[in-house]
């Protein structure tokens, strides 16, 4: 699975976990333009370019979303994922895993059940 394929699962989840922003962020992921990834030891970051700007959430909104834990590859611990908004617009996707390295290659992803 590529980046890009694993990525979209994760945002459109995040997204449709937020249904007062879904509608906007929908659109913002739709004109998204992958500018960085950054792969590292816990886990990664990918930084986007958004090109729909009448999507915005408004000037200074400023969020951190994400609230379920996906298992990558078998990962014993699962992973976290934020994805950041900037002023407004999807600005990047942080992904990271807990006391274990992360993968080198996305196989297998599962979304995981939610603690209450």
């Amino acid at each position: 699975m590529t980046y890009d394929e694993f990525e979209k699962i994760i945002i459109e989840d995040i997204i449709q976990t937020y249904p007062e922003y879904a509608e906007k962020l929908a659109r913002q992921y739709g004109s998204a333009t992958v500018v960085k990834r950054t792969v590292n030891n816990p886990g990664f970051y990918t930084y986007y370019e958004i090109s729909d700007k009448t999507a915005s959430l408004g000037d200074g909104v400023d969020l951190r979303l994400g609230e379920n834990q996906w298992n990558v590859n078998g990962l014993k611990y699962g992973s976290d994922y934020i994805l950041w908004v900037k002023n407004g617009f999807i600005s990047s996707l942080e992904g990271f895993s807990y006391d274990e390295p992360w993968p080198t290659e996305i196989t297998d992803i599962s979304k995981m059940k939610k603690c209450d």
